[in-house]
């Protein structure tokens, strides 16, 4: 059953048994059967091959990209969206993968991404290759918030123009540096400085401020999810598509890590916005 003469099986099991200077079987007219220390010994092997078994699957799962860990770093939200949508199509496909999120500001994100600390973050903005492999994502619409007896609170959309006069609550962390590029560039001009209040406080503590009447808030689409009672969310309005915010997976090139692969080709198979065609 085994593929191996009764005489060669023997042979071996001697040549075994001086190796490692212990008796495995007493050898009588009547047949073989372990010794105490057979007894032990092969039990003990067993465990060693249902244990080398187990780390050539585990190992050849993970080379497969289907086990392993992904670690990806966040600079918006998982609240909803497609990232979200994503995450949740890649872990149902994968579940034996460890899911590791971090979430920082950008320079954690360009650092953990060069160190392999971070297998993929997500930024704003377009994409620069200077902060690693750049895959350009889709884009998200900007969306002015505000609390709900706000007096825009009920339009359809809202126009740069109409808050130019606003207080602006700021976060110091996450996308609050390129919110206020954003809003410098869209409303400030010669002569006039920008009503903001820049802290350094999360998605929640913004949404609460907000709630409070304590100014407005700019956010896109993914941060959106679940807002609190008394808060509306009213989308940016803009004919040059200036309130529309791309977003940009990174990864380092040389970073081999199969599940990352996968994720990498998840997006781009799936949820990479097309290119506009050129007019003409």
């Amino acid at each position: 059953m085994i593929g191996i003469s009764e005489s060669a099986l023997s042979h071996r099991l001697r040549t075994l048994e001086d190796v490692l200077t212990v008796s495995l079987f007493h050898r009588s007219s009547e047949g073989v059967e372990p010794t105490q220390a057979g007894l032990i010994f092969f039990d003990q092997a067993r465990e060693a091959l249902r244990v080398l078994d187990l780390a050539v699957a585990n190992a050849g799962a993970i080379s497969r990209g289907v086990a392993g860990r992904l670690t990806l770093g966040l600079y918006t939200s998982l609240s909803t969206g497609r990232l979200r949508d994503a995450l949740a199509a890649y872990t149902a496909e994968h579940p034996e993968v460890d899911l590791q999120i971090v979430e920082g500001d950008r320079s954690q994100m360009v650092e953990g991404i060069s160190s392999r600390a971070i297998d993929m973050a997500v930024l704003l903005g377009a994409p620069d290759v200077k902060l690693g492999e750049p895959m350009p994502l889709w884009r998200e619409r900007l969306h002015v918030v505000l609390i709900a007896d706000h007096p825009l609170a009920t339009n359809a959309d809202i126009a740069w123009a109409d808050v130019e006069d606003e207080d602006f609550l700021v976060s110091g962390r996450g996308a609050g540096p390129e919110a206020l590029q954003l809003l410098a560039a869209r409303l400030a001009g010669p002569g006039r400085s920008l009503a903001t209040r820049s802290h350094f406080i999360s998605r929640e503590t913004a949404l609460s401020m907000v709630g409070m009447g304590l100014g407005i808030t700019l956010m896109i689409e993914s941060d959106l999810g679940r807002l609190p009672e008394g808060v509306v969310a009213v989308p940016l309005a803009s004919e040059a598509d200036d309130a529309l915010v791309p977003l940009t997976a990174y990864r380092d090139p040389g970073n081999d890590n199969p599940p990352l692969r996968r994720f990498w080709s998840l997006l781009k198979s799936g949820y990479v916005e097309p290119s506009p065609s050129p007019e003409g």
